[in-house]
């Protein structure tokens, strides 16, 4: 269902949409540099125009440079809080900009509100309870928006659509059951092979709905 209260949540970049963590090892060209990872360069914006900045992009592991840079070895920048966000709004747009597979993921999630989900954080991510402010997938929203190829739409899976009507052939054999999974199907069989992987992978489909409403889905 095309519902605007689904969330989908990321944190750990080898789960489902953990793509969208700045963690993840996409390479991305800003400012004339290639950075292993987003968080790199967004760390290393807190001693812009210094040669600290370079000591954190050249650092091994987007980790690694989260540390060094928070660590307080090295003078931060005195805006730092005013600009960091637009410099995280600056990685992220380009990260996506540039790898296909991962803007083909980020577009096909819809009107799904985006949150890292983690209670270490409560200014990037949700604070772990809904607490925290989620501005990194304020932010990855904006950006899903910004493509010409964005069209909002999003569906659930339909055993998360209508979970009290499981197995229930009837109302999947007519009516807005049977409605649902014709709309359902077609968009699905629409994504990229790299979007429907994180997709299927987020949404696993249950064992009851696997046995008794396989065929349907066919």
């Amino acid at each position: 269902m095309n519902n605007e209260n689904v969330e989908i949540r990321f944190y750990l970049k080898r789960d489902p949409y953990g793509c969208f963590s700045n963690f993840a090892p996409y390479l991305v060209e800003i400012d004339g540099k290639i950075w292993k990872t987003t968080e790199h360069y967004y760390h290393a914006q807190r001693f812009s125009g210094t040669e600290y900045a370079e000591v954190i992009r050249e650092i091994k592991t987007p980790f690694q440079a989260k540390e060094v840079a928070k660590s307080g070895i090295y003078p931060r920048r005195s805006d730092w809080f005013d600009v960091k966000f637009n410099i995280m709004m600056k990685a992220v747009t380009a990260k996506f900009e540039q790898h296909n597979d991962l803007r083909d993921i980020l577009v096909s999630t819809g009107n799904a509100i985006l949150k890292e989900h983690t209670e270490l954080d409560h200014y990037w991510a949700d604070g772990g309870d809904g607490s925290g402010r989620s501005r990194l997938g304020e932010i990855l929203m904006a950006v899903r928006c910004s493509f010409p190829e964005y069209d909002g739409i999003f569906y659930e899976p339909p055993w998360e659509a209508f979970p009290s009507q499981r197995e229930n052939k009837e109302f999947w054999t007519e009516g807005t059951g049977k409605d649902y999974l014709e709309k359902y199907k077609k968009w699905h069989e629409k994504l990229s092979s790299a979007a429907g992987k994180e997709y299927d992978a987020y949404f696993i489909m249950p064992g009851r709905w696997k046995e008794f409403k396989v065929d349907y889905l066919k």
